[in-house]
């Protein structure tokens, strides 16, 4: 492509070269380069956050759940008949503000 006369050899500092600095074309590019890892020699380090986000992650698959009382509260809420105390629904929306600052 060629913008205003640039053509994009023009941009490299080295534009003789058509490859990149620090490889050499082996002329084999079906096997990749000759220095990369074996398959057996990637690894991966889990931070503490990722840590214990996976460790919640799995807890939250396996708690208990009852879908009776899920539907009797849902019913109830529907029907209106669900007690609601507005100021501690509102302390603990602040509270869970607080949280995720």
């Amino acid at each position: 492509m060629d913008i205003k006369g640039l053509n994009s050899n023009s941009l490299r500092p080295d534009s003789q070269s058509s490859t990149v600095k620090g490889r050499e074309d082996t002329g084999n590019s079906a096997q990749g380069p000759s220095n990369a890892p074996a398959a057996g020699d990637d690894s991966l380090t889990l931070t503490g956050t990722a840590q214990a986000m996976s460790s919640a992650s799995s807890a939250g698959e396996n708690a208990p759940f009852d879908a009776a009382r899920v539907a009797e509260l849902r019913e109830a809420i529907s029907n209106g008949n669900y007690p609601m105390d507005n100021e501690q629904l509102a302390d603990r929306m602040i509270d869970l503000e607080r949280l995720l600052r």
